[in-house]
């Protein structure tokens, strides 16, 4: 009877979702019991469907963004820009929890079923090995907004809850950072065994491959600081498909289109409409640019009247982004330095910025570059993520890992300021998620 249910509530989710979205070619489920591979297929493609928007809500809480306290949705976006966790007004929007996981059931769910339903075949593999990549991927998200940075000390920190099967009477204690990470890992290297498509074709980016499993693991390790894993992790995706988009041809995608020959996958949603239309782009993140020699600037931002910047990198499903490859030689970059590789970072220095610079501005910098020493390139690749990165959701995660930096937002003529150092860098658990699971407190 157990399960009867839980096939039920996934018939009513698929009919309750919007099925109209082509770029997720989402159909609904259509059976009580999944039994073919069609049915199979729909019920993960219902996981990714479900997969929250969180990074556009953790966009305002960075140096990127300055919220219009004029927009129509100022209601619900005000206590997240000013940091008010604690009393937060009703109209305010939560913090996902749920979202990811109900994405994680139907994972889970697939999991449970394909074997004795459908038996051993490649199909069967890559379908399995996407459960396990998105489960993987729900749980990392969920870490890295509600539990501090990793490290040895921190370890045994307080993380989140970890589902890993189909059970409507379970408990869900919190687990600790490091259980967490082991728990990641372990699927990570399930898929890794599984994965039988090497690149996703654009109508189907938002699903993994093994070019997206070696990004997510690059990811991982570089939020670990494990350097010679994250070094490897990115150059083997790389080696599937490295190419970039030339910012110097007018024409040229952004690099964070889902079509691009950049993108990897894309899941995330980092700017939602609501988000785009409410915000401009914060002066300090515009000044990270040279203005004529970047044509990240001309491409990314579009002044508006009033001498105010609105970003071309949201708003859009088309703009969904997960993994793409600048960000992976920005990984190479920051592993190799790390890993005591000054000529790697360099040359994957010098690959983004012939990319993105005019000719001469490329050549210069890679000719000044060559002549700083590793720490002072590590503080420009910390810029130059800014720079390649803004608005598409990683830019918070980022400021946690480099030391939790001081910000101020001003709204209405007034200050607020997130410290350095603040504990609001972790985001609290939500209301919700706490009075239905006591085992947070």
């Amino acid at each position: 009877m157990k399960r009867k249910l839980i096939y039920l509530y996934i018939v009513v989710a698929g009919i309750l979702l919007q099925s109209c979205n082509k770029y997720l070619d989402i159909q609904p489920v259509g059976t009580v019991v999944p039994s073919t591979e069609s049915d199979f297929r729909a019920l993960l493609t219902m996981g990714y469907a479900t997969f929250p928007s969180h990074k556009s809500l953790l966009l305002l809480r960075t140096d990127e963004l300055i919220l219009d306290p004029y927009s129509d949705d100022v209601d619900a976006l005000r206590d997240i820009y000013i940091w008010n966790d604690e009393s937060p007004a009703p109209t305010t929007l939560s913090y996902p929890w749920e979202q990811f996981y109900k994405s994680i059931f139907y994972a889970n769910l697939l999991l449970t079923e394909i074997d004795s339903k459908l038996g051993d075949n490649d199909v069967t593999k890559q379908m399995k090995a996407e459960a396990y990549l998105l489960r993987a991927y729900g749980h990392f998200e969920l870490l890295n907004c509600y539990a501090p940075v990793y490290n040895e000390a921190n370890k045994q920190h307080k993380g989140v809850p970890i589902a890993e099967k189909i059970d409507l009477e379970q408990n869900f204690p919190v687990s600790t950072m490091e259980e967490v990470y082991t728990f990641i890992t372990a699927d990570i290297q399930h898929a890794m065994a599984l994965l039988q498509t090497a690149d996703q074709p654009s109508n189907h980016r938002y699903r993994f491959s093994k070019r997206a499993v070696h990004a997510f693991a690059a990811r991982l390790h570089l939020y670990r600081s494990e350097w010679g894993q994250a070094l490897s992790e990115a150059q083997a995706a790389l080696a599937i498909e490295g190419g970039l988009v030339d910012l110097n041809i007018d024409e040229a995608l952004l690099p964070n289109d889902f079509e691009s020959v950049e993108s990897i996958q894309a899941l995330d949603n980092p700017m939602t409409a609501q988000v785009n239309s409410s915000t401009s782009v914060s002066e300090d993140m515009l000044a990270l640019y040279d203005r004529v020699n970047d044509k990240r600037f001309a491409r990314y931002f579009e002044e508006k009247s009033g001498g105010e910047y609105k970003s071309r990198k949201g708003g859009n499903n088309k703009f969904k982004v997960s993994f793409r490859n600048g960000e992976l030689y920005l990984i190479v970059a920051e592993a190799a330095l790390h890993s005591e590789r000054k000529e790697v970072a360099l040359e994957a220095l010098q690959t983004l910025a012939k990319h993105r610079l005019t000719g001469t501005a490329a050549t210069e910098q890679t000719a000044d570059l060559k002549m700083r020493s590793v720490s002072e390139l590590l503080n420009f690749v910390q810029v130059e993520r800014a720079r390649e990165l803004a608005l598409e959701g990683l830019r918070w995660y980022d400021l946690k890992r480099w030391g939790r930096p001081e910000i101020q937002h001003v709204f209405l003529d007034k200050t607020y300021t997130l410290q350095a150092g603040d504990p609001r860098y972790t985001i609290r658990y939500p209301k919700e998620a706490v009075e239905n699971n006591p085992e947070l407190l």
